[in-house]
């Protein structure tokens, strides 16, 4: 339990109502020795520059944690930065106070402090972790969370979990200044004229990120330059079926808001990529995660058709096609078939960019070629198509909506403020459900930018696009494109406060935040 809230008696009276609710196990678990985690820093190279970032390190180390439905997540999580900080564990069904938000589930840990979690793992699939204060997520602070299945059929196939980041040398802080700044043009800093600071005391810890400009690698932000171009590099041609579907987007407005330095694929850009060895002929299940702060992805397998087995940890009737898309904060799983002797790129391009990241499943004897970071043409928007067609394995049970409730997205792009239910965190309302029911949640985006909203501590399922009913993808994090309406459903049945917000972390951080509270069933 949390142990810089309230006692752990009264902690574990909490957990085990919320459990009897959430049908979480509450039977007593056999003891099994804590394990570590660690908030710390570490060093990487980007494109010949050596960096320190922050970092979570596992059991086996800063790439990701493995663990299995059906175990306990039984982790001390030990502070060892200068400054406050909390782990969200993203799309876990999980007790209220274990969540990791500050001001919402439990109060920041200190430096030098630690918190202990312990709460059964009801899930399998492709989830991630990542710190819920000020911009430590984008500054490293986030890796792969795998919840492997005991009774998983696919267990026999080779499996590479590729997480997905966009970087910046420039301290996040800075470029949201640039942001908001008079004159700035439609750059890297985004459209900005001067606007009132929106950001709220209590909002998921987002100060105490002082000291972080000081890293190693942090220059001076304008918010301006954009990514370093590759041009003459080989190999920058897309890959096969990538350049007529993704091109000729030219003008779009408000795809993206924030350039960056980098885009990493395991902490690696494409001028160095991660080559995997794979077995001849061998099938590979990809785990793909977008842990990027601000940034949408198309995903492509060297042109060659990738079969869609799972999204956000959920498994869905498998989609075959060659281009996914994947949202902030979402996860896909893949299969794919690499050919002998072949090298396969697995390409993440940014939507609205030709700027690009990856690796390379490689078979025996293949030859790896020098790939470019940027594709010869632009990706296109991240749209509903996807979407519309995914249908879960496993759909929410079949019972009449008891409530229906309005979250509405709003903003001003030129002040760079953004909005939800009419106002800035903490000036805005709540959703507020009843204990038990099913409750539809109307999602619209009045902005001229999509955005990836995320509810914690549930899933729901995606049941109406554009105004058009379906029983589409369980899910934890759903993209709804600008000026669009998304209905999704969930069942009210882990109560406490959860946060829900955009998953844009440049938009949640100056306001685009809110949370859903219970109340008792009458």
């Amino acid at each position: 339990m949390i142990k810089n809230s309230v006692s752990r008696r009264s902690v574990m009276a909490g957990v085990a109502a919320s459990a009897a609710i959430a049908g979480l196990p509450s039977a007593a678990h056999a003891l099994a020795p804590q394990q570590q985690l660690v908030a710390t820093t570490r060093e990487i190279e980007v494109n010949g520059t050596l960096v320190k970032r922050l970092a979570v390190v596992g059991p086996d180390g800063p790439e990701g944690l493995r663990v299995k439905r059906g175990d306990y997540f039984r982790f001390k999580l030990t502070n060892k930065l200068d400054t406050e900080t909390l782990i969200h564990w993203h799309g876990l069904i999980l007790p209220p106070s274990q969540d990791g938000v500050p001001g919402i589930s439990a109060p920041a840990i200190p430096p030098g402090g630690s918190a202990d979690y312990d709460f059964p793992l009801v899930q399998a699939g492709t989830y991630w972790m990542h710190s819920h204060v000020g911009f430590q997520e984008q500054l490293g602070l986030a890796m792969p969370l795998i919840l492997e299945d005991p009774n998983d059929p696919l267990s026999n196939l080779q499996e590479v979990v590729l997480f997905l980041e966009d970087f910046t040398f420039k301290d996040p802080e800075a470029i949201v200044a640039a942001l908001r700044a008079p004159g700035q043009s439609d750059t890297a800093a985004g459209q900005g004229t001067s606007a009132t600071d929106t950001a709220k005391p209590g909002m998921k810890g987002m100060a105490g990120m002082a000291g972080m400009a000081g890293m190693t690698g942090m220059a001076p932000a304008t918010g301006t330059t954009a990514a370093p171009t590759m041009a003459g590099m080989v190999g920058s041609t897309p890959a096969a079926g990538t350049t007529t579907a993704m091109a000729g987007m030219e003008g779009m407005a408000d795809l993206n808001d924030v350039d960056f330095d980098a885009y990493l694929a395991n902490s690696r850009t494409l001028r160095d990529p991660q080559v995997v060895s794979v077995e001849r002929n061998g099938k590979v299940r990809l785990r793909i995660i977008n842990g990027s702060a601000s940034t949408n992805f198309f995903i492509s397998a060297g042109g060659q058709s990738a079969r869609l087995i799972a999204v956000d940890g959920e498994a869905v009737h498998p989609i075959d096609d060659v281009i996914f898309p994947v949202g902030i904060a979402q996860r896909i799983d893949l299969l794919v078939d690499v050919p002998g002797g072949k090298a396969l790129p697995i390409i993440a391009q940014r939507e609205g960019d030709t700027a690009r990241t990856g690796l390379i499943l490689a078979g025996p004897g293949a030859e790896v070629a020098k790939l470019s970071d940027n594709a010869d043409a632009k990706a296109g928007a991240i749209g509903v198509e996807l979407e519309a067609r995914l249908r879960a394995v496993k759909p929410l049970p079949e019972r009449p909506i008891a409530a229906e409730l309005d979250s509405l997205l709003s903003g001003d792009m030129a002040k760079y403020i953004w909005m939800m239910h009419g106002g800035v965190y903490p000036n805005n309302k709540p959703l507020v459900v009843r204990t038990g029911d099913r409750t539809a949640v109307r999602i619209r985006n009045q902005t001229g930018m999509s955005h990836p909203m995320h509810l914690h501590g549930h899933v729901f399922q995606v049941i109406e696009i554009g105004g058009k009913p379906l029983a589409g993808a369980v899910r934890d994090t759903v993209v709804v494109p600008p000026q669009s309406d998304m209905v999704i459903a969930f069942d009210a049945n882990n109560p406490g406060n959860w946060a829900y917000h955009c998953h844009n972390l440049y938009h949640m951080e100056v306001g685009m935040f809110s949370y859903l509270t219970y109340v008792p069933a009458t």
